[in-house]
């Protein structure tokens, strides 16, 4: 089984085995899509087989999973942010002190990321990724750490983005921002894992040789997005290195869990042995 978070790029991503235009000779694959918190719950049971996660849960599972080269998710200089109802004059994490912060939840890399600038300066509410637009609008938080495409759409709420982890990231190392990453069960044994990540890089392959039906079935995760809206999501989290994250992307990686190691925020670094 095949787990991919409920958003349309991870969509996107999959629509050449779940349309069968990928095929696995001898083996079944059903793909099964949930918020991404849900998905590193599961990760944290060893539920599936393959799986999208967020780069931030991948230390708590590496002994169980090992990541693929293929299917993850950077982003060049934009990624998760802080909104509010109201701007704020303090700059940076310091924006954040003191306030209630609706987070995607604990496992999150942009929780990990928040944490890494802002410490234990704020209380976390954990609520999930589609929830948080609406729980800052109506004042339930000060702020909200928001995801996917609400990146793109808080604007359209009156709300304000006050805090940028991804972008300060960026700004501090030069590098993609690790958000997403896809692993596969190490005890499944190395020719298997290779099959299957070689089957998912063939996927995505598939899904931007044919982005109409790709983004069609993507749409059906879009969670009434318009379509322009999707196809700019889809576009920024789904690129080259999304086919292959190569030394950049291991770099990025390896700079994220260095940085989160020197926080205290993770005990040590993780096994980056791709497949």
């Amino acid at each position: 089984m095949i787990g991919q978070s409920a958003d349309p790029d991870d969509a996107f991503m999959a629509w050449g085995l779940a349309s069968g235009t990928v095929n696995l000779e001898g083996i079944h694959v059903e793909c099964i899509f949930d918020d991404i918190e849900t998905l590193n719950e599961w990760a944290m049971e060893a539920r599936l087989d393959l799986t999208a996660l967020s780069a931030g849960t991948y230390p708590s599972v590496a002994s169980e999973y090992r990541l693929l080269r293929a299917g993850a998710s950077f982003g060049e200089n934009y990624g998760p942010l802080v909104v509010s109802r109201k701007p704020t004059q303090k700059q940076g994490a310091a924006a954040i002190s003191g306030m209630r912060v609706a987070v995607p939840g604990l496992l999150t890399t942009a929780y990990l990321l928040l944490r890494t600038y802002a410490g234990n300066s704020f209380e976390p509410v954990p609520m999930r990724f589609d929830t948080i637009i609406d729980a800052v609008s109506k004042g339930y938080v000060d702020a909200g750490l928001i995801i996917h495409e609400a990146q793109l759409t808080y604007r359209d709420h009156g709300l304000h983005a006050i805090f940028e982890p991804a972008r300060a990231w960026h700004k501090d190392r030069g590098l993609p921002v690790p958000l997403g990453v896809v692993a596969v069960k190490r005890s499944l044994g190395d020719g298997l894992c290779g099959k299957l990540a070689a089957a998912f890089e063939a996927s995505i392959e598939a899904a931007r040789a044919n982005p109409e039906a790709a983004l069609a079935f993507a749409t059906t995760h879009g969670r009434g997005l318009d379509k322009d809206i999707l196809r700019t999501f889809i576009d920024q989290y789904v690129d080259d290195i999304t086919t292959d994250m190569g030394n950049i992307g291991v770099e990025a990686l390896t700079k994220l869990y260095e940085g989160a190691v020197n926080k205290g925020l993770l005990q040590t670094m993780p096994p980056l042995d791709l497949v």
